[in-house]
């Protein structure tokens, strides 16, 4: 990716953290359980964490493998901090996004800004680890220690309170920004119906919820009176497109017209591989999922 176009978050400088915790978020809180149990000095990473805690920790920008933040010593000395993380490569990206995309309600939450704990335990399935492990942050600091100094250690607790803000900072560390990562959902979503019939992900996902109809006595009572049934539908080219929600009134506060507008692409090609698996030779000798 050309550097000038590298996506980047900056986060205005927090306060000093109050209480005993320093996380609060399922994610926060897992991001300092796998710093504090990778880290080779846990002395420096305790004075980090006073730095912090005391809000010396000024603005932190966020982009593909680096954060960075100018943070203060207790006699107010600066120094320019950043800790590098791997970025996640293009075909270990690939293997994640069709992981979420198989699976409507990772797809829902993240579309909802969301980004569920079992993600975690999904990808680390798929072989990715999203969250660091040993020396996989590297420090660099202007203050020239050659291993994690208090200042590094410092900059990564305050992620911890950036991820209880907004976990997706952790995917852009990795290297997606938000917008790319829900455009790339929602290419494979619309891809999975040229898949065919076979490959619309596991079968714990679809929602079977029980029909209300005729009893089975009384259809069977009725077969000789009961008209036959028409022909199947028609198999269409490619699924619906789905309306655009674009108006001139803006939307309602806490509505994403482009979220919906997803949502129902999202649905069309679910149904449509539905309908093609109906449609399948032999589909009804076929055990039910």
């Amino acid at each position: 990716m050309n550097e000038s176009h590298e996506p980047e978050r900056t986060f205005a400088a927090l306060p000093p953290s109050q209480g005993r915790g320093f996380a609060s978020s399922w994610w926060g809180r897992a991001w300092l359980k796998a710093l504090e149990d990778t880290a080779l000095d846990g002395q420096q990473l305790k004075a980090g964490r006073r730095l912090a805690r005391e809000g010396r920790v000024g603005a932190v920008s966020v982009r593909p493998g680096r954060l960075t933040a100018v943070v203060q010593d207790r006699d107010s000395t600066a120094y320019r901090s950043d800790v590098l993380l791997q970025e996640l490569s293009e075909e270990e990206w690939d293997r994640f996004l069709d992981m979420a995309s198989e699976r409507s309600g990772h797809i829902a939450a993240l579309l909802d800004r969301e980004m569920p704990p079992h993600l975690v335990e999904d990808a680390a399935a798929a072989g990715l680890d999203l969250l660091p492990g040993i020396g996989d942050l590297e420090p660099e600091c202007s203050c020239e220690a050659w291993d994690h100094c208090p200042h590094s250690g410092a900059l990564c607790y305050q992620v911890a309170r950036l991820l209880d803000q907004d976990p997706f900072v952790l995917l852009l560390l990795r290297g997606r920004d938000e917008r790319r990562l829900l455009d790339e959902l929602q290419m494979r979503s619309a891809a999975r119906a040229a898949r065919g019939p076979d490959d619309d992900g596991p079968a714990e996902d679809r929602t079977d919820k029980p029909a209300r109809g005729v009893r089975a006595d009384e259809a069977y009572a009725a077969r000789g009176i009961l008209p036959a049934l028409p022909p199947p539908p028609p198999m269409p080219a490619q699924p619906g497109l789905s309306p655009s929600l674009g108006t001139e009134t803006d939307p309602a506060p806490g509505i994403d017209p482009s979220a919906l507008e997803f949502l129902a692409a999202d649905s069309a090609v679910r149904a449509y591989a539905m309908l093609a698996e109906a449609l399948a030779p032999g589909h009804e000798r076929r055990p039910p999922a």
